[in-house]
This record gives structure tokens, C-alpha cells and sequence, in this order.
């Protein structure tokens, strides 16, 4: 997950739904206390329906805004058809995996379990069921089904397919007389003209975001993992550091220092540390900022504000072969301690169809679908990152490292460390130690 998870916050289509199911729950409740006073058949009778209505409700829980998903919540509904009825809960990326983790491990959480980063973590638990046999699996890609699966089986579907990129506002660079940048020195080198010219080069809300993290780990994508003849194992460097057989001090160290150039040149600064995401991304939609790391589930608000935008790539070297960070977003299983089994795999069965996986694509406009079926279509603003995306040049090193460790615990490091740079308090030296330190602490095996 991730970062690119984080999204996030409310809305009227689940609030009706959640008013539907509570008003049937409070008809039931009102009917077993009119009958109290009638004799024992009735009062057994309404218990009964009262236990009925309550079966038909399958839980979910998510750090997705319940504006985002209201769609995807009323496509499972109508898939379902009365059946049963999904009822949403958001809970804030911040405290998700602790909340979920701890029900998931006390035999509780709700019937679908949804995750990103942590899923292989949850399969790893015992925590949902085999689903190998299902028809619906087929219909998923490997790479789809990757977070999913371990030693041959199958224990959950993705949603969709994520990217992070860098919105930027093309007014500006236009204003600044500058090109949008192919490398990663031509984009500290617009940074430098924009901001000399009096505006914000680049939006960053470090309070309770991993935007630097997203940057960070795609400059690493492509200047490590990709286009490095000093990495000759390339992705599968991450095989080893996984199994401990490898170390990231002595291998990245370079690279970090490199990108750690936008903290020394002050495009990165410590007040962002105390500055919200959505600030950031409200300055972004106010024409403040030039550059903004985001991905396809902001397109839709930054379209709506009204801004003359695109959407570029994470940067190499030298401007080919170019990667950009991302994955399965996250990923969707039956709970083995479901309080509403049957209900549970009758949604999962809805999530896994063609209707419900174009909701989420609706949702997140340009994103990837694992789904066959699924129409797919990267809006013209996403011209920049159009052949990167479509070469299905989209990775992300967390993903890798989740074989054989907790990777939103490695990510929650690597952001503690990032804003330890960006306040003056550690260099990249610091943050590579860290990062092996952590990893050490929490392998499997």
C-alpha cells in the first residue's frame, strides 16, 4: 500500500445504507418488545427474525474514503441483490493496521478483510480462507493475484491496480519558462527556476502522509532496482535483502544521498513536516504549487478544482526505461473467523465481478485493472505517464520485501526515517542503518 492507499473520508450513498440496515435492526428490536407482552411463541418468533436481519449484513472495513467508495459499496449491494447488504466502516490509515490487526488476532474483524501492503502478512497469519478453487479466481492476473498468494494458493482477489506519479501545473511551468522535466536532475533544476521565480516548486504534507516515501522509493525504482549496471541483480536484489542474504547499507546509499538533494536544496523543507496531505494537495488545487505527489485517486478533485494539470513519472537518470511506483492496491479475502461466512463468500464472489471491478476503475480514474473484462482508459492529462504505464513499467520495493517480512512496518520505518532527514536530525547513511536495523527486527524467518 499504499502510499498509495491513503485514501479516505464520507459520504451519503453508505450513510443511506447503514440507515437502511439500522432502521431494519431498530423495526426488529421495536417488533420482539410488542411481543414481549403476547406470550413466549412470539417473543421466539421475532427473535428469530431479528437474528435473520442481522445475518444479511456482511461487514468491511477500509482506510479508503467512504466518498471513494461509495460506488464499489453500491455496485457489491446490487450484485448482491437484497441478499445480503455490505455496510462500510472507515477507519484512518494511521491507526488501520493496529485496528484490524488486533481484531484479526483476538478472532474477530470483519467478514471481508481488506488490505494492501500487510495482505501477505494476513495469509501468512492464517487469517483468511484458501480460495484457490473459486471460478472468479481465473479471471484474476498473476500479477493481480501476487499479494494474494503464497506457496501455489490463492487467499483473495486485488481491488485495482495503483500508481504514483507527480501532478504538475502546467500554468506555472509555463509561466517559468520551463519544459516538464525527463530526469531526475532537470527536475531539481525546474524546482530551483520555479521557486526563483516565487513560487512553491514542490506540495508535501509530511504530518500524516508518505508522500516523500513515494518519492524516495520510485528515484529508487529507477535509479537501484532499474537502469543500475552497479546493481546487476536488479528486482531481485530484494529476494536476498528479504531473506537477510543482503543489505541495503552499502548498495543504496548512493542513491539516497542523490535524492536526498531536494532536502539540501530546500525543495523539501522542514515546515512541511506540520503540513496535513489534504493542505498540501488544497494548495496543489489552488494553483500554489508546481509539482505534487499523488496518484489516479486524486484525479477526480483536481479535476474538479478547476486546474490546467498533467500527471509525470518518477524520474531516472537519463529519462529511459522509466519506472514509476505502484501494485495491486489493495487486496480483498474472506475472513476465516466471519461472523456471516456464507454472506462473506457471496461478497466476495460480488467483488470479484466484472461490474463491481469497473467501480472501482471508475473510481480511481486511469488506474490499472487485473480483471478481465474491465474497460480501462488513462485520461489526457496522464500523457506524460502514458508509455510508462502502458509498458507496464509500475513496482514498488515494499512489495517484494513482503515474502518474508511485514512491509507497512518497513514503510512506517522509512517515513519515521524520511522526516528525520527532512528535519535535520539523521542523513541518508542514518536512514539506510535504520532501515536494515528494522528489517532485521521483524522477518518471519
Amino acid at each position: 500500500m499504499n502510499i498509495y492507499q491513503r485514501r479516505h473520508q464520507k459520504r451519503k450513498g453508505i450513510a443511506m445504507k447503514k440507515k437502511k440496515v439500522l432502521s431494519i435492526l431498530l423495526a426488529a428490536v421495536m417488533a420482539t418488545a410488542m411481543m414481549a407482552g403476547c406470550g413466549g411463541k412470539e417473543e421466539d418468533t421475532s427473535k428469530g427474525e431479528k437474528k435473520e436481519t442481522e445475518n444479511k449484513t456482511v461487514s468491511i472495513m477500509g482506510w479508503y474514503d467512504e466518498d471513494d467508495m461509495e460506488g464499489v459499496i453500491n455496485a457489491v449491494n446490487e450484485q448482491l441483490d437484497g441478499a445480503y447488504t455490505l455496510e462500510y466502516t472507515y477507519v484512518a490509515l494511521s491507526d488501520y493496521n493496529n485496528v484490524l490487526g488486533t481484531q484479526l488476532a483476538s478472532g474477530e474483524g470483519p467478514d471481508i478483510v481488506l488490505d494492501g501492503a500487510e495482505f501477505p502478512a494476513r495469509v501468512k497469519a492464517g487469517n483468511v480462507e484458501e480460495i484457490t478453487d473459486k471460478d472468479y479466481v481465473k479471471e484474476f492476473s498473476e500479477a493481480g493475484l501476487s499479494l494474494a498468494s503464497k506457496d501455489g494458493k490463492v487467499y483473495g482477489i486485488p481491488s485495482y491496480g495503483w500508481f504514483a506519479g507527480m501532478w504538475y501545473n502546467k500554468d506555472i511551468l509555463s509561466e517559468c519558462n520551463v519544459e516538464v522535466p525527463k530526469t531526475f536532475d532537470e527536475f531539481v533544476a525546474a524546482c530551483e527556476k520555479i521557486q526563483a521565480a516565487g513560487h512553491q516548486a514542490m506540495g508535501f504534507g509530511l504530518a500524516d502522509a508518505d508522500t516523500a516515501q513515494a518519492s524516495l522509493m520510485g528515484y529508487l525504482e529507477n535509479s537501484f532496482y532499474h537502469n543500475n549496471t552497479d546493481n546487476p541483480d536488479g528486482i531481485d536484489f530484494d529476494a536476498k535483502f528479504a531473506a537477510g542474504e543482503a543489505t541495503l547499507d552499502g548498495n543504496i546509499n548512493d542513491c539516497v544521498k542523490k535524492w536526498y538533494t531536494l532536502i539540501e536544496k530546500k525543495i523539501i523543507t522542514p515546515e512541511m513536516l506540520g503540513i496535513s496531505n489534504q493542505d498540501a494537495l488544497n494548495t496543489f488545487k489552488a494553483g500554489d504549487v508546481a509539482f505534487f505527489n499523488g496518484g489516479p485517486w486524486q484525479y477526480t478533485e483536481i479535476k474538479e478544482a478547476g486546474v490546467n494539470f498533467g500527471l509525470m513519472p518518477q524520474l531516472s537518470e537519463s529519462g529511459e526505461n522509466v519506472f514509476t511506483g505502484g501494485g495491486p492496491a489493495a487486496s480483498l479475502g474472506i475472513n476465516v473467523n466471519a461472523a456471516n461466512k456464507e454472506g462473506a463468500e457471496k461478497t466476495l464472489e460480488a467483488f470479484a465481478s466484472v461490474e463491481v471491478q469497473q467501480a472501482f476503475i471508475d473510481a480511481n480514474p486511469g488506474s490499472p485493472s487485473y480483471r478481465k473484462g474491465v474497460e480501462t482508459e488513462l485520461p489526457d492529462e496522464y500523457a506524460e505517464i502514458a508509455e510508462c504505464v502502458e509498458a507496464g513499467n509500475i513496482a514498488v520495493n515494499w512489495d517484494r520485501w513482503s515474502v518474508n517480512m511485514p512491509s507497512q512496518t518497513m514503510i512506517n520505518e522509512s517515513i519515521a526515517q524520511i522526516q528525520g532527514m527532512v528535519s535535520g536530525d539523521l542523513t541518508p547513511d542514518d536512514y539506510v542503518k535504520a532501515m536494515d536495523a528494522k528489517a532485521d527486527s521483524v522477518r518471519y524467518e
